[in-house]
C-alpha cells in the first residue's frame, strides 16, 4: 500500500457555524478556508497539524439555516459536489432517497495518499464500497484529486486526497479565510490574538470507534485488509485474543486497537503526524448499559467517539480550554489516593497539585505490549483528560493526552476515564429525572 497520513477529519452537524465557532473561540482552532455549494458549507479548521473540516448541509428546499451573503464562491461540478458526503451516506439501515434526521456527527477521516486512482483500484478490489468517484478540482495553486468510500464502521467514510501537487492551504474551491475575527465575532480575541493563550493541542493521537459487542475483529481485519493497518496493543496487560477489558461493574468495555505506520513495512515509526493509531470501543456483554451503549443509542449506530489530540503541556492546555470554557469530565475523588499514585506521580516528576486542581490523570505503565520504542532509561508516562460531549446528544467528546515516551494506554488511566465518562452521564441521567 501507498503510504497515508490523516489530511483532515469532518464533521456533519446542523449548526455548522455554531460548531466552527465553538472549536475555535474554546479550543484554540484557527479558521483557515471556507465554502459553499448548493449542497453545503463548509469550514476549515486547524491547530497544530490538526485539521477539522466543518460541513452544514443544506436543507432539500435549498435553503440553509445560516445564509450566505452572495453565491460567489458556489463550486459545484456539474450536479455533483466531490467534496459534499452526507453523513448518513455511510449508514446501510436506510434506503436510498430515505429521510433521515440529522444528528450532529463526526464521520469522515480523510487520508492523504500518493496516488488516488491506484488506491481506489485496490479498495474496490477488496470489495470496499466506492461512495464518491475519483474526481479532481483545480485552481492557481494547483490540482487535488479525491475520492471517498465507506469504512466497515457505521456511518465513517474515508476520503482520499492526491495533493502532492496543490500549494494552497486547503483545497480547491475553499475560500481562504484572512480576517478569522470577522467571522468568529464570538471571541474576545481568537487565540491567534494577544488577550488569549493558546491550548497547544498540536496532533491527532488516536481516534476511537464505538462498536457494537462482538465487531472488534471484523473490524481489525478489514483495516487490515483494505488499508494495511495493523494490530497493536494498548497496554502490556492485553490478551491477544480478548483486547484490553475493564471490567468494573457497569462500566465493562473491551478495547482493540491498530495503526498505520508510514515505514510499517519494516516495523518503524516516522513521527507523530505519520503514525494513525485508531481504537475500538465495545460493551462486554450481559452488563448493564455504559457510555458505548450510550453512543450507539444516541448515533444511531456505531461511528467516532472521540478523538484523542495530542499536547506538549497539559496542564497548561486544560488551564487555556478551561478558561476559555471547556466542560471536562472529571476523575473519580479517590483517584489520587489509591496506592502508589503519589508515589508513581512523585517518580515521574509532575506536580500533583496542579495534576490534581485540573483533575490530569497519569500513568506511568502505558507501554504498549509491541511498542517499537526503544527502552531508556527515562520513566515513560502518559498523561490524560476527557472533555464532555460536544454535541446536543451525548455522543462524540475530545481527549487532551500527553505522551512522555510511552507509545501505548494506561491501564489504570482506561479503568479511571471511562468511569468518569460513567459517572458523569449518571449524574446527568438523575438531574434530568428531577
Amino acid at each position: 500500500m501507498d503510504s497515508c497520513s490523516i489530511y483532515y477529519v469532518e464533521f456533519g452537524v446542523k449548526n455548522g457555524l455554531g460548531v466552527a465557532r465553538r472549536l475555535c473561540c474554546q479550543y484554540g482552532f484557527r479558521p483557515i478556508a471556507t465554502r459553499k455549494s448548493s449542497k453545503a458549507k463548509q469550514w476549515a479548521l486547524t491547530s497544530g497539524s490538526t485539521r477539522f473540516l466543518v460541513t452544514e448541509p443544506i436543507t432539500a428546499s435549498g435553503t440553509s439555516r445560516l445564509q450566505a451573503s452572495d453565491d460567489s464562491h458556489n463550486v459545484d461540478n456539474l450536479h455533483t459536489d466531490p467534496y459534499f458526503v452526507s453523513f448518513c451516506d455511510g449508514q446501510t439501515e436506510s434506503s436510498p432517497g430515505e429521510h433521515r434526521d440529522i444528528r450532529d456527527s463526526v464521520f469522515n477521516v480523510a487520508f492523504a495518499v500518493n496516488d488516488v486512482l491506484k488506491y481506489v483500484q485496490r479498495l474496490m478490489q477488496s470489495g470496499v464500497q466506492l461512495i464518491k468517484p475519483v474526481s479532481s478540482l483545480s485552481d492557481e495553486n494547483g490540482t487535488v484529486w479525491t475520492a471517498t468510500v465507506k469504512s466497515c464502521v457505521g456511518n465513517v467514510v474515508h476520503t482520499l486526497v492526491q495533493k502532492s501537487d496543490y500549494s494552497g492551504c486547503f483545497l480547491p474551491g475553499f475560500t481562504d479565510i484572512n480576517n478569522e475575527d470577522d467571522l468568529f465575532d464570538c471571541c474576545d480575541k481568537n487565540y491567534s490574538g494577544s488577550e488569549k493563550s493558546s491550548p497547544n493541542l498540536t496532533h491527532i493521537d488516536h481516534i476511537t470507534f464505538a462498536a457494537y459487542c462482538g465487531s472488534a475483529d471484523e473490524i481489525l481485519h478489514w483495516y487490515e485488509r483494505c488499508f494495511g493497518m495493523k494490530r497493536f496493543f494498548i497496554n502490556r496487560e492485553e490478551d491477544e485474543n480478548e483486547g484490553f477489558v475493564v471490567d468494573a461493574g457497569n462500566t465493562g468495555l473491551r478495547l482493540k486497537a491498530f495503526e498505520y505506520w508510514k515505514c510499517a513495512e519494516i516495523g518503524l515509526t516516522s513521527g507523530k503526524a505519520n503514525s494513525i493509531k485508531f481504537i475500538i470501543a465495545e460493551a462486554l456483554s450481559n452488563q448493564g448499559p455504559n457510555q458505548v451503549d450510550t453512543f450507539l443509542s444516541n448515533h444511531d449506530g456505531p461511528g467516532i467517539q472521540h478523538i484523542g489530540l495530542s499536547s506538549s503541556d497539559i496542564v497548561s492546555s486544560v488551564s487555556v480550554l478551561t478558561d476559555a470554557g471547556v466542560q471536562f469530565v472529571e476523575p473519580p475523588y479517590t483517584y489520587y489516593t489509591e496506592i502508589g499514585k503519589l508515589k508513581e506521580i512523585t517518580e515521574i516528576g509532575e506536580n500533583l497539585d496542579m495534576l490534581q486542581k485540573y483533575g490530569i490523570l497519569v500513568d506511568a505503565e502505558a507501554d504498549s505490549g509491541n511498542s517499537p520504542v526503544e527502552p531508556t532509561s527515562k520513566q515513560r508516562y502518559l498523561l490524560q483528560k476527557f472533555t464532555r460531549p460536544l454535541f446536543d446528544r451525548d455522543t462524540f467528546f475530545l481527549e487532551i493526552i500527553q505522551r512522555e515516551g510511552a507509545t501505548g494506554f494506561g491501564a489504570g488511566n482506561i479503568s479511571a476515564l471511562w468511569r468518569s465518562v460513567q459517572a458523569y452521564l449518571i449524574e446527568k441521567t438523575k438531574n434530568s429525572d428531577d
